[in-house]
């Protein structure tokens, strides 16, 4: 008598039943994460004298992401702003920037940096990152709110991971109070970059 179709494949469904019910494991395990400058920017911006939104970018900076794509409330971001690498449309403007006692002092506070202790995912890759700036030598709370992109998987977790981050300061907390009639208070960083796994 001629075995069934279905007798045939019944011990082969029976085999495959485990691999079936197992979960799906994530492609990639994340980890640690370094800055590449290669397609990256930082950038500021001011309102100067109510009609003019002065623009400035930094060509020289550096940082680390350490990243848990399975909870991103448990990643850390630290970055580090080289001051003296302020490039605007205007040189002569740069330089003042650079130089003045009044404004970035880059010979007594080369560096700007950020460390985050904390972080708050705020939807799906979107996190803000909560730690403490230090810029003029000063240091505050800050916060730093990022959306991660994954690389050409598409997927947090690879071995590239993009951001777009922003956040505002206020100079005067970090002691920069002249001119308040020709700058505004508030200033916006932004920042895209690229980060390449360890």
């Amino acid at each position: 008598m001629r075995r069934s179709w279905f007798a045939w494949l019944l011990p082969l469904l029976l085999l495959a039943a485990p691999l079936l019910a197992a979960p799906l494991q994530a492609a990639e395990p994340g980890g640690e994460y370094t800055l590449t400058r290669q397609y990256g920017s930082v950038m500021f911006r001011v309102m100067q004298q109510d009609y003019l939104t002065l623009v400035g970018r930094f060509d020289v900076y550096s940082g680390t992401l350490s990243l848990d794509p399975a909870n991103l409330a448990n990643s850390q971001l630290s970055a580090t702003v080289d001051l003296g690498s302020l490039s605007m449309a205007d040189s002569d403007v740069s330089e003042t920037l650079v130089n003045s006692s009044v404004w970035f002092n880059s010979s007594l506070y080369p560096q700007a940096t950020f460390v985050s202790s904390s972080a708050e995912v705020q939807g799906d890759n979107k996190v803000d990152f909560i730690g403490e700036l230090t810029f003029l030598g000063i240091s505050q709370p800050w916060t730093f709110s990022v959306e991660l992109f994954g690389g050409s998987s598409g997927e947090l977790g690879g071995s590239t991971v993009g951001i777009a981050g922003r956040g505002v300061i206020n100079r005067l907390d970090f002691g920069m109070d002249q001119y308040r009639n020709m700058a505004a208070d508030e200033v916006e960083i932004e920042v895209n970059a690229k980060f390449n796994r360890n």
